[in-house]
């Protein structure tokens, strides 16, 4: 399984967002929540196996959104199931 990570950066904050996972973190920096995001996706595949789901080897992460992206209006309202 190859997952991405999305980069946005919102005023004082980074949102890491996994699209294909349908998950989000935020942090402070971009390590911090590039971290968190990744805390995040182990947790999640972990308890999906754990729930007897059949879930692929995670193989890779990328990691996307190096050039500076404002969050707008519509983009932050696509963004309300945020993990902390």
């Amino acid at each position: 399984m190859k997952l991405s990570i999305r980069l946005i950066h919102n005023q004082d904050e980074i949102i890491a967002n996994c699209p294909e996972l349908d998950i989000n973190c935020y942090g402070a920096d971009r390590n911090e929540a590039i971290r968190r995001i990744k805390k995040v996706i182990n947790f999640y595949v972990d308890s999906a196996k754990e729930l007897g789901l059949d879930v692929e080897t995670l193989s890779e992460i990328s990691i996307e959104g190096e050039n500076r992206q404002e969050i707008n209006e519509e983009l932050a309202n696509s963004y309300t199931n945020t993990i902390n």
